[in-house]
């Protein structure tokens, strides 16, 4: 989960893994509003309109996801071996180009 107070969206997604006090603390601090999936339990499973607002965020996130695990798996982009921000950020363009041409 990135948190970056620069950041012109104000919604933080997450797995139900970021899901707790611990990390509700952190996105109070930065004003982010929570679209991270709700946890259910063993003995406490989630209501029926709970899976709903899940699946909706799930249906949002599969679209980020499959982008880049395709950039991770097939495009090598695990690491960039450019120096300086530019030299990076020319790279990282190009290969979101070759991308949309697939």
């Amino acid at each position: 989960m990135l948190l970056d107070p620069e950041n012109n969206n104000d919604y933080t997604w997450a797995d139900s893994a970021y899901a707790g006090v611990r990390f509700e603390g952190l996105r109070d601090l930065g004003s982010f509003e929570s679209c991270i999936h709700e946890k259910g339990s063993r003995y406490q499973p989630l209501s029926d309109a709970a899976k709903e607002r899940s699946h909706i965020k799930s249906a949002i996130r599969a679209c980020v996801e499959a982008v880049l695990g395709c950039m991770t798996m097939s495009m090598v982009a695990k690491m960039t071996r450019k120096v300086g921000l530019e030299g990076n950020k020319a790279w990282w363009g190009l290969k979101n180009l070759k991308l949309n041409f697939l």
